[in-house]
């Protein structure tokens, strides 16, 4: 509900604070004292689109503040997927920044929003009675929901969607299968032409490295065969051989070290070194012999290459990606043959939902006619306890296509006169018919509405003294459920507040101001005096 409302530089307030708290709270006060000004700063604060007119003249920006307390899974739910911080038992604070420019600024807990955004919340948060905001009595829509909170349908609607939306998903799914056969056969054949190629081709992890590995070898065979018969040549060779000469200078250095021992370390790595060298000649002969040229190997390891590398192209750029991509092709051909055994499970499907949503459907539309009747009912008994004596509530639910709120097209009718044509609510009646049946509705939704803040803007219009006394009554039963906000100029009506709330405005400095104060008892008195047209008692002077 809504606890602080601050309105600064707003038509004719220059700057007021306004507190709120449960119950019912009355705005009285002269024509013209500014409390439309009071309502225009509620509704800039829950997303109505804002005129620069409606600033103060000789300002650069109208400001308007709000603090609500709320308890509304809804809204919790709404502020968290908007990524606005809210902790739960926290107050809610909105700012809403008019400038003369044109421009408008929202903060919901002092974090920038969208004014889209706070629309969403402000749905939630307050909603607003009177003759110039009742265009929800002309939605069927709101008929609808009217009729289902009347009868508390919600948890019934609610099984009814989920099992629609079960029932339009199996659908959807099913005609994606049926409708997509002939695609789903050229994927068959494709998938199935691919794992041909691939599980013939038999490819290894690895295998193409190696296979390049043994290619490059046998390309360079010859000229590799030469390279090494030349260095064997010259160690061991026929003619002037490396390694006999060097034995000979192994005996040389010998004979040196009887002369001199400083010798022997240089002997012994001449050894050392000798020895690597026969064990190079020995290795570099092996190796000879085992090259050589074998141009059918060579041809057999270039196809294979070729064959890799076009495979790779097609399915992966490694021959992991390649192995990869054929295990998903045998679970997807898997998936495609399986088509038709899950046609069947979703038809089975489908049938169970569309008899589950059918019977859910009938029952929701059996007791909305239960509880339409009831509403004509209660609601005529409504009016004519608001000085409609001679009017008739109807609810018609008719069949319609069905839809996710179910099969049944729902409309208020109003007969306001006994022997007149009943006239539809959105199409024939007047403001002043309208607001009764809404101040009616209210009466007969007090506790069963989410919406904890109730306003009701001068709903008691071109009404008598008598239906004033009732609709006080009326307001201060729907107060024992809501908080609720009402402007009126009857003092019947006023009366029955728990917070009186008079506008009034004065000037000041050439410039009219308005002002706004909590009445006490004494001034409450005076007050309604006013209001009733009657001169002040010698006890409130």
């Amino acid at each position: 509900m809504l606890k602080h409302l601050h309105i600064q530089n707003i038509i004719l307030v220059e700057n007021a604070t306004l507190s709120f708290s449960s119950g019912l709270h009355i705005l009285t006060g002269e024509t013209g004292s500014g409390k439309s000004a009071i309502m225009h700063g509620l509704s800039l604060a829950i997303g109505e689109r804002a005129d620069t007119s409606i600033i103060r003249r000789g300002c650069e920006k109208g400001v308007v503040e709000a603090i609500f307390e709320i308890d509304n899974e809804h809204i919790s739910s709404l502020l968290a997927e908007g990524g606005i911080d809210h902790e739960p038992g926290q107050e809610l604070l909105i700012r809403r920044e008019i400038t003369s420019t044109g421009k408008s600024r929202v903060f919901i807990n002092n974090q920038l929003a969208q004014l889209t955004f706070l629309r969403k919340i402000g749905v939630y948060l307050v909603q607003t009675v009177g003759q110039h905001a009742n265009q929800r009595l002309l939605s069927l829509d709101y008929h609808r929901e009217v009729l289902d909170l009347y009868g508390e349908l919600q948890d019934l609607l609610r099984s009814f969607q989920l099992s629609y939306d079960q029932e339009q998903r199996i659908r959807q799914e099913l005609e994606q299968l049926t409708q997509q056969e002939a695609q789903r056969l050229r994927e068959i054949d494709r998938c199935q032409r691919e794992l041909e190629e691939l599980e013939e081709a038999q490819l290894k992890e690895g295998e193409d490295e190696e296979l390049f590995a043994d290619y490059t070898l046998l390309f360079n065979a010859e000229e590799m065969s030469s390279k090494v018969k030349e260095v064997n040549q010259v160690l061991s060779g026929e003619r002037q051989p490396l390694l006999p000469l060097l034995h000979r200078q192994r005996q040389t250095l010998e004979d040196l070290v009887r002369f001199d021992p400083s010798l022997q370390d240089t002997a012994q790595a001449f050894q050392n070194a000798l020895l690597e060298m026969q064990e190079i000649a020995h290795t570099l002969r092996q190796y000879q012999g085992r090259l050589h040229a074998d141009p059918e190997r060579l041809h057999e390891i270039d196809a294979r290459l070729t064959l890799i590398n076009r495979l790779k192209r097609k399915y992966g750029a490694t021959i992991e990606d390649i192995l990869h991509y054929q295990s998903e092709t045998q679970l997807k051909l898997q998936r495609l043959e399986n088509a038709d055994s899950e046609i069947e499970k979703l038809q089975q499907q489908l049938q169970e939902s569309e008899e589950r949503t059918h019977q859910l459907a009938q029952t929701l539309t059996q007791q909305r006619h239960t509880f339409a009747a009831q509403l004509e009912q209660a609601l005529t008994i409504q009016l004519h306890s608001l000085n409609m004596s001679k009017a008739e509530f109807y609810v018609q639910v008719t069949p319609q296509k069905r839809t996710r709120e179910g099969q049944d097209r729902i409309e208020f009718y109003l007969c306001p006169n006994i022997g007149e044509h009943r006239i539809s609510l959105k199409e024939g009646a007047s403001g002043g018919e309208i607001s009764r049946v809404l101040l009616a509705l209210h009466t007969l939704l007090a506790g069963k509405e989410q919406i904890a803040t109730l306003i009701f803007d001068e709903v008691d219009a071109n009404i008598g003294g008598k239906t004033a006394t009732i609709i006080g009554d009326k307001l201060r039963e729907i107060s024992q459920q809501h908080q609720v906000i009402c402007i009126t100029h009857f003092p019947q009506v006023a009366s029955q507040a728990d917070h009186h709330l008079q506008i009034s405005k004065e000037e000041k400095e050439g410039r009219t101001l308005t002002l706004v104060q909590e009445l006490g008892a004494c001034a409450r008195e005076r007050e309604l005096a006013r209001m009733a047209g009657r001169k002040e008692t010698l006890s409130y002077k």
